[in-house]
């Protein structure tokens, strides 16, 4: 089964240095996330407002996603990121018909 945390939040900055710390966060974490089921990330921005930030991250182990979410250094790492906490809900396959590409 595949998870996904779907994470929304309003970006500090200007675009460019809210790319940088965003780069260099994804960089950083995904040697941690790895090994412990992050099997995906995609960033998107709100064409209205580029500072309206939207990433969603596939994960095949939802211990390993809630122990990742539950680390102090990710939330330190929100917090460069992010003007406020984002928004963050976890979300679980649901086996219903689907399609990608």
């Amino acid at each position: 089964m595949k998870y996904i945390t779907v994470v929304r939040g309003k970006l500090k900055g200007s675009q460019k240095v809210a790319q940088t710390a965003h780069d260099a966060t994804v960089e950083k974490l995904s040697a941690m996330t790895r090994p412990m089921g992050a099997i995906g990330h995609q960033a998107y921005l709100n064409p209205q407002n580029p500072m309206e930030f939207l990433a969603v991250d596939t994960w095949t182990n939802l211990e390993g996603l809630q122990k990742f979410m539950g680390d102090p250094n990710v939330a330190a790492a929100f917090g460069q990121l992010f003007e406020d906490m984002p928004d963050i809900s976890i979300w679980s396959e649901s086996g219903w018909a689907s399609f990608s590409g």
